[in-house]
């Protein structure tokens, strides 16, 4: 990569470490075909750089900042962060938690520490057509309750599109219920999807069928 393209995305890196990527907003937003670069690098990370430039936002940004610093992570402001990256799996995840001390009363005890965590998973699978299921989770912590997001696109490898699979992100809102507070797990191995379905306190299973959920 250019020296150029390297400060281009560390000013992008800049400007959006502030915003925090808001599963609300991503729900609301999410269904645009997205064009995707064609480029060498894993197919993975193809299809992520492409979904984070159209939905920029944190944990994007600390992906972005481990690529082109070697896997160099500035920890600001206490934050823990943390990258699996795993192109042979096809699967990336960005972990960052930050820790506070309860100033106020209200939903909290005065003077408890607080821990509040974001998660951002992509992951692809290949389809029967030829062509590839790209999926997005994201779940950030809020006051309360944490806000989550599940999303899911095919890639057109002729076409070098991401285009929105409402259908099956609706089947994966079904099987869980369709809450948007719980966080869907999406696999670094194997093709199933998992979440934590607290009524009974247990992970539950969403099986792939071969060509979707």
């Amino acid at each position: 990569m250019k020296k150029i393209s390297i400060i281009a995305i560390m000013a992008l890196f800049a400007t959006n470490i502030a915003n925090a990527q808001d599963p609300e907003e991503l729900r609301d937003s999410w269904q645009k075909t997205i064009t995707v670069r064609p480029s060498q690098d894993p197919i993975v990370e193809k299809l992520f750089m492409a979904w984070g430039e159209e939905f920029p936002g944190k944990l994007v940004d600390v992906f972005y900042e481990y690529k082109y610093s070697n896997g160099k992570i500035d920890k600001q402001d206490k934050d823990s962060v943390n990258v699996d990256y795993a192109p042979k799996n096809g699967f990336i995840e960005i972990y960052s938690s930050k820790s506070t001390v309860v100033k106020e009363d209200g939903n909290f005890v005065k003077g408890e520490v607080i821990t509040r965590e974001s998660i951002l998973q992509a992951v692809y699978w290949s389809l029967p057509s030829g062509n590839k299921l790209f999926g997005i989770s994201i779940k950030v912590d809020g006051e309360i309750f944490p806000e989550c997001a599940a999303l899911f696109y095919e890639y057109n490898v002729a076409k070098e599109t991401l285009t929105p699979r409402a259908d099956i992100t609706q089947n994966v809102l079904t099987a869980i219920d369709q809450s948007t507070e719980i966080f869907v797990k999406l696999p670094k191995q194997g093709r199933d999807l998992k979440y934590f379905d607290y009524a009974s306190d247990a992970d539950k299973v969403i099986k792939w069928n071969g060509s979707g959920f």
